[in-house]
């Protein structure tokens, strides 16, 4: 009779909270905004309304069409849960493939008897009595995902379907890359029994300090503000968030944690939620010896803090969790990891005593003219100091200040090899419609003037792999390939350079290549019929199974490799690309139909649908400007489109596009905006 009871007070708690949730959303309908109070106040306090409306537009109640297959394809989710205490967890669930999948845009299956997580997690419990939840579906090897909002309920013995609520894809910064393996031979039974308690153990926070990831889940109650956190009649919203950062940037000072806050999409989900519901709960993936440290408490929003040495990359926003419970749940061995590298994106702090500052000034000690259209400059500190260290693959971002007045940021890539510190040599191509930073440098700078610059970052470094290197580099994509090899070269490791140009005219850095890699580089010149011609796939046919690829030039190249790559079942991490995009010169002016805002614009050969749009004013949600996101991709109605991004796959391309690099092949498209 106690089973009885229980469940039909289940049944009838889920009924009232679905029809209050219902009447709410019907309540707010003149309110389009898809965020709730606390994320309005936390956007509020950050400055950051605009932004966070203009992303906002992502936000939808259906799932994209081009995730449904990258759902099905993971065998990792993580999943935000409330107890019947009103704590908040984050869990990781594993499974064999299409343990989770889309059924359609608005409803998933999960597919318990195909899970090989432990089964005493306690997700399972607690979306027996709370059946909010929130989902990552989160790819580290691509550092691709997607996540969802909604309510879970169990149809059967194995099965659950999850109701989509708000769904929106999400940029890949700060996760770093791993790939994750699967056995599924193995039998999750053998696990031993999951621990518990109260204040962390010295191993568990000394995990956490080291940490260079984890998940955290959030909650907040959407109707009365002093309503019980069990009382289920007023609705709950969840969310699950990846978080990331070089291993060090969570502070553990016994059960306390302290996480900076570093700049993202400005909708704030997490904080937003903290700000009204104090609670949040994190899992920590012990990649080495697999085992997830769970950890729930009150969580507290930090602002205008003291941040010497730049731990929250500027935005002095951090936020604590006081940890209340804990939970160490083994992960079977069938699961096992491989790091490839950290997120290019990851802040790196500096130490109060380091000259490493944000800003640098530079002066410009030599000019050469290696070829018509390329310059190299070589920069020096202005007090002739020692500058930051770099690594292979980095770049430096100027400031320049043109002669209108205007002020413009550039980003070159550091030719110059990563043992030296005295100088940076950097090489700037001029471009035929250069909006201003190319023709400032050529024609403005010389030796003796100054230039502001920040400190170098790298989105393309060179991983310590043990197998051999190919460097594929086209026209002025050359130049991080160039510290590339001057790092490999030191390190007595193999590599091969392919070196692709129109002649041999138009390679500023063919005599320094040859001499540097000598009988290990290859050169082609696509404009002399008498030269060789780069056949990408005889080259990765030929390599052998530890290979790594870097491949850095124009759009047209880095995808022949990737598809390439995927004809010959290559593992995508290791291919590694960095685009300089397509020649202006060849895009033409055509015009957009906007369906929603009933709107046609013009778009001109030197500017992107996107640049249009933010001059037009009209919200579309954006972030990288390269392609690499996602965030800006839009549901094409009817065109043919010249995809230029790195994001989307094929058949995702068959309905969508990036604004912020494609283009229409003919004079017309009619997009969804």
């Amino acid at each position: 009779m106690l089973v009885s009871l229980t469940s039909l007070r289940r049944r009838a708690l889920i009924f009232q909270l679905n029809r209050r949730f219902k009447m709410n959303s019907l309540s707010l309908s003149a309110d389009t905004s898809p965020f709730h109070k606390g994320e309005k106040i936390v956007q509020s306090k950050a400055g950051e309304v605009e932004s966070g409306n203009r992303n906002g537009t992502v936000i939808s109640n259906q799932i994209i069409p081009g995730a449904i297959p990258f759902i099905a394809q993971q065998s990792m989710i993580v999943v935000s849960h409330i107890d019947p205490t009103g704590n908040v967890w984050a869990s990781v669930l594993f499974g064999k493939p299409g343990f989770i999948k889309a059924i359609n845009r608005s409803l998933i299956e999960l597919d318990s008897s195909i899970i090989v997580s432990h089964t005493d997690d306690s997700f399972w419990g607690n979306i027996d009595i709370n059946p909010t939840i929130g989902l990552l579906i989160i790819e580290l090897s691509t550092r691709r995902r997607l996540r969802i909002n909604g309510k879970i309920e169990k149809i059967d013995n194995y099965r659950y379907q999850i109701m989509v609520e708000q769904t929106y894809p999400n940029c890949p910064k700060y996760i770093q890359r791993r790939n994750l393996s699967l056995d599924t031979d193995n039998n999750r039974s053998l696990l031993p029994k999951v621990e518990s308690g109260n204040q962390l153990k010295p191993d568990q926070a000394q995990l956490i300090a080291n940490a260079d990831s984890f998940f955290v889940a959030s909650a907040c109650q959407l109707l009365e503000s002093n309503a019980s956190a069990t009382d289920f009649s007023s609705p709950f919203t969840a969310d699950a968030s990846h978080r990331g950062g070089f291993p060090g940037f969570v502070e553990v000072k016994g059960n306390r944690l302290r996480i900076p806050d570093y700049p993202g999409n400005s909708m704030f989900n997490t904080l937003g939620n903290i700000e009204m519901y104090p609670h949040a709960g994190l899992v920590f993936i012990d990649f080495d010896n697999s085992k997830l440290i769970q950890v729930s408490g009150s969580a507290k929003i930090l602002w205008d803090e003291e941040d010497l040495t730049n731990q929250s990359d500027g935005t002095q926003r951090f936020w604590e969790l006081y940890i209340e419970r804990w939970q160490e749940t083994p992960i079977p061995a069938s699961i096992s990891w491989q790091f490839f590298d950290y997120s290019p994106h990851n802040p790196r702090s500096n130490k109060a005593e380091s000259n490493n500052t944000e800003t640098l000034t530079l002066q410009v000690s030599k000019v050469v003219e290696e070829t018509k259209a390329i310059k190299t400059f070589t920069l020096v500190s202005n007090d002739h100091g020692i500058l930051p260290a770099i690594e292979a693959g980095s770049h430096l971002p100027i400031v320049l200040t043109l002669p209108s007045g205007k002020q413009i940021e550039r980003h070159y890539s550091i030719i110059s090899s990563s043992d030296e510190n005295r100088f940076y040599k950097i090489a700037v191509q001029k471009q035929s419609r250069s909006r201003g930073g190319s023709e400032f440098i050529h024609n403005q700078l010389v030796a003796g003037s100054l230039l502001s610059a920040k400190a170098p970052k790298n989105a393309f470094p060179l991983g310590n792999h043990s197998g051999c290197t190919l460097l594929v580099a086209g026209g002025i994509g050359i130049t991080p390939i160039l510290s590339m090899i001057q790092t490999l070269k030191s390190r007595n490791r193999p590599f091969e350079v392919h070196y692709v140009a129109k002649t041999q005219q138009d390679m500023a850095f063919y005599e320094k290549v040859k001499k540097i890699a000598q009988g290990r580089a290859y050169f082609y010149f696509s404009k002399e019929p008498s030269s060789p011609k780069l056949d990408v796939v005889a080259l990765m046919k030929s390599a052998t199974e530890n290979t790594h690829l870097y491949v850095c030039g124009p759009t047209k190249l880095i995808n022949a490799i990737r598809d390439t790559g995927n004809i010959l079942d290559w593992n995508p991490e290791k291919i590694h690309f960095e685009s300089f995009g397509t020649n202006n010169k060849d895009n033409k002016t055509f015009q957009v139909n906007l369906t929603k805002t009933n709107a046609v614009i013009t778009v001109k050969p030197q500017e992107s649908i996107l640049d249009v749009l933010i001059k037009k004013k009209i919200n579309v949600a954006y972030d990288c400007k390269r392609g690499e996101c996602g965030m800006c991709a839009v549901d094409i109605i009817k065109g043919d489109v010249e995809h230029r991004d790195f994001y989307l796959s094929k058949s995702e391309q068959n309905a969508q596009m990036c604004i912020c690099v494609s283009r229409a092949k003919d004079s017309k498209l009619v997009l969804a905006i």
